[in-house]
């Protein structure tokens, strides 16, 4: 079911982000002559007004097609030089572009907006567990959710914070005490001795806690919070993507951090257990991060044509529209390249 979810939240976000365009192209008054999900081969298709809209073999995303986009007529085709893309001033050509990207930075905010109004029940997780630690012996692990702690007739319940955990345990050094955890769907129990004196920085149990949970907030407020945390969460992607990129060259190892669709799949499901608000706390994230990506100044990507259209605008004349389809062409076919690269690590993590 968790899979269906974000396999429907992510064609929903490839969606928004071209009917950016096709929505900022019409206001424009530029002909949109195909609307895809996904890449050719073409799958199905249907025509409504003057738009085709299709559905395609690769789902690795999605396209509008415009109207003269190339600036070329082809075999039996004359270009409406007033409804042509290539013939718009440059600022709307740069709106049409962008378009996607401002469509997905909107849902994203959005998504956080509505997570801040329903809110979500405060859990205690672990975050990470030191190997030999009391905590590892006893079977703890990463994404575990602490829901009850037991020693004789002392008891903590769900809600648990951090804080009380770590007075609990602290109360009770040398002491076996009974841990019960929520591990995706399923309840486990298992005793764990708080050790009296662990090295340093390892705490009596040898675990990282994280305090879970969102309090509900007010419908503006929760517009206000939700633009801060989009900012601050771009903020962190732009961050990561420089980072990635300025070491992609260097680092032999960085692409192995990269996640990609199966990823995100497995990502989701142990999301998708703790709970919905999460999953889609989850999408807005993917939401947010496309929008980054798709800015990048790289061919095939929004970022790059935008680029295009600026140097076009400073060099008083427009780039070839030969060369443009083939450096378009060639950023395609190194994005799926990528994909393709990460899918298979993707699926060798999960082989292991």
């Amino acid at each position: 079911m968790i899979i269906l979810i974000i396999i429907i939240s992510l064609s929903l976000l490839i969606i928004a982000h071209e009917l950016g365009h096709f929505f900022a192209a019409k206001l424009f008054g530029v002909k949109v002559e195909e609307f895809g999900f996904g890449f050719p081969p073409r799958l199905a298709v249907k025509k409504h007004g003057e738009t085709e809209y299709s559905i395609n073999a690769l789902p690795f995303g999605g396209f509008v097609r415009l109207h003269g986009e190339d600036g070329t007529e082809t075999e039996g085709e004359h270009i409406d030089v007033k409804r042509s893309f290539a013939n718009q001033p440059a600022w709307q050509r740069a709106s049409i572009i962008l378009a996607g990207v401002v469509a997905n930075v909107l849902v994203g905010w959005l998504l956080i907006s509505a997570i801040f109004m329903v809110g979500a029940p405060q859990h205690l997780g672990i975050a990470s567990v030191v190997e030999s630690s009391p905590a590892a012996e006893a079977g703890l692990r990463p994404g575990d959710i602490v829901t009850k702690v037991v020693y004789e007739d002392a008891i903590l319940s769900d809600p648990i914070t951090a804080d009380a955990l770590i007075g609990f345990v602290q109360q009770r050094l040398g002491e076996t005490f009974v841990l019960t955890v929520q591990r995706g769907d399923t309840m486990q129990t298992m005793s764990v001795t708080g050790r009296e004196y662990p090295p340093e920085g390892e705490g009596s149990l040898g675990v990282s806690l994280v305090d879970m949970g969102i309090p509900r907030t007010s419908v503006f407020q929760s517009f206000v919070k939700a633009a801060e945390t989009t900012v601050m969460t771009l903020t962190l992607i732009v961050a990561g993507f420089y980072n990635l990129f300025s070491r992609i060259f260097v680092d032999s190892t960085v692409l192995e951090t990269i996640t990609g669709p199966v990823g995100i799949f497995v990502l989701a499901r142990e999301t998708g257990s703790i709970g919905l608000v999460y999953l889609v706390q989850l999408v807005a994230l993917i939401s947010l991060n496309l929008a980054v990506l798709n800015v990048v100044p790289f061919p095939a990507l929004d970022g790059g044509r935008f680029v295009m259209v600026l140097i076009e605008k400073i060099k008083g004349s427009p780039i070839s529209r030969k060369i443009q389809v083939a450096i378009n062409a060639v950023g395609f076919a190194l994005l799926l390249i990528l994909m393709i690269v990460v899918t298979i690590q993707d699926i060798g993590r999960l082989a292991m």
